[in-house]
């Protein structure tokens, strides 16, 4: 046996926990700044119709960084459902409470015409009166709104 090669083995040990332990702090960190960032861009309907509150999440996701992980891996999920019914039209009309979607004919664009796209995209999408379409128009602002 080489003199002193348990000591050399024990310091390549503490050296590589010491690595993995700091890949896993950078790692963290950046899935915490990826979840502050989705929270932040998603428009407060989606968490509406979602049954959750985005600033609860984004001020638990903040001072509480371990939440990033549920936030990622749970809520979100719900949150990116709920954006892709919105874009095919699932949703239908109706519109946003507090209490989250309120399907109906009461919904404030149930005439047939352009309107803000609901799924949170900065266009113009058709609505027919009874369905969004698949029919968009440019971001606002372009100078090419539909009237």
């Amino acid at each position: 046996m080489i003199a002193g090669w348990g000591s050399a083995a024990g310091g390549v040990a503490i050296v590589i926990f010491f690595v993995a332990m700091f890949a896993l702090w950078v790692g963290l960190l950046v899935l915490w700044i990826l979840a502050i960032v989705d929270i932040a861009r998603r428009p407060d309907w989606q968490f509406k119709v979602a049954g959750q509150e985005k600033l609860l999440w984004l001020l638990l996701t903040i001072f509480i960084s371990f939440v990033a992980v549920i936030y990622w891996f749970a809520i979100r999920k719900k949150l990116i459902a709920v954006e892709q019914a919105a874009a095919t039209g699932a949703l239908g009309p109706g519109y946003v409470t507090w209490a989250g979607w309120q399907p109906g004919v009461e919904a404030p664009w149930s005439a047939p015409g352009w309107y803000a796209d609901p799924s949170g995209q900065g266009q113009f999408r058709y609505w027919d009166g009874s369905r969004w379409t698949e029919h968009v128009s440019p971001p606002a602002g372009t100078g090419n709104e539909p009237s």
